[in-house]
C-alpha cells in the first residue's frame, strides 16, 4: 500500500466503520471497528487467529486526538471475521458491506445514505409473450443461478489463496442473488399462465425455474 490513501467512516447501527482505499481502489476495513460490531471483545487476537497476514495492514489514521496506528484489513480477511463470529448482527452486517456500501462505491466513488423520495404512481405496461419466450427466461434465470453457485464455490479457495479475484467474485455472487431474488417472481407469473393451456411444460420448466434440475 502506498502514501497515496483515501479515508472514509460509514456508520452501521450507531458503529463506525473506518475504511481506507488504496491506489488500486482496493478497500481495506479498521480490523478494530469490525471486531467491535461482530462481537469480539479482544480485536488483535481474533485478527491474529481469523485473518491472514497479507490481507493486514497497519495505516497512520486522523483522529480526534491526532493521528493514530490502526490496523485495517481485506474484504477477504472482512468476510473471515464475518464467518467466524457468533452475533446476530454478522448475517446484516455482511449484507450491508457487500450487498450495500461496495457495489454504491465501485458504482459512484463513495457511498451515501439516500433520502427516500415521495413514491410515485409507477408506470404499467402491456406486453405479450410467446411460450418460447417464457421458455427462455425461465432457461435464462436457470443459467444464471448455476453460475451463481459455481462462483460462491470459487470464492472459498480465492480467498484462501488471498486471489486478487476473491472480492470480485464474492461480489458478483451477491449481485447475482439480489438479481435472481428479483426475477425469479416476474417469470413465474408468466409460467403460471402455462399451466392450464400446457400443463406438462408448465411442470417441466417450473422445475427449472424453483433449480430442482440437478
Amino acid at each position: 500500500m502506498t502514501t497515496q490513501i483515501q479515508f472514509s467512516t460509514f456508520n452501521f447501527k450507531n458503529f463506525p466503520v473506518r475504511t481506507i482505499t488504496d491506489p488500486n481502489s482496493e478497500i481495506w476495513f479498521c480490523g478494530t471497528d469490525v471486531c467491535d460490531i461482530l462481537g469480539y471483545s479482544n480485536a488483535p487476537d481474533a485478527l491474529r487467529k481469523h485473518c491472514k497476514p497479507k490481507g493486514i495492514a497497519k495505516r497512520y489514521t486522523p483522529t480526534v486526538g491526532g493521528e493514530q496506528e490502526m490496523i485495517f484489513i481485506s474484504e477477504p480477511n472482512l468476510y473471515r471475521l464475518t464467518v467466524k463470529s457468533r452475533k446476530p448482527e454478522a448475517e446484516p452486517f455482511e449484507e450491508w458491506i457487500f450487498e450495500e456500501v461496495l457495489p454504491q462505491i465501485r458504482k459512484t466513488g463513495k457511498y451515501e445514505i439516500s433520502q427516500p423520495a415521495l413514491p410515485m404512481p409507477e408506470p404499467t405496461y402491456a406486453q405479450s409473450f410467446s411460450q418460447q419466450d417464457i421458455n427462455n427466461l425461465v432457461w435464462l434465470l436457470f443459467s444464471h443461478e448455476r453460475m451463481r453457485f459455481l462462483l460462491e464455490n470459487l470464492y472459498k479457495p480465492l480467498a484462501l489463496f488471498n486471489s486478487p479475484f476473491a472480492p470480485q467474485v464474492y461480489g458478483n455472487v451477491t449481485e447475482y442473488k439480489r438479481v435472481h431474488k428479483i426475477a425469479k417472481p416476474l417469470i413465474k407469473k408468466l409460467l403460471d399462465k402455462l399451466q392450464s393451456d400446457n400443463p406438462e411444460k408448465w411442470r417441466h420448466l417450473t422445475r427449472y425455474l424453483n433449480n430442482e434440475i440437478c
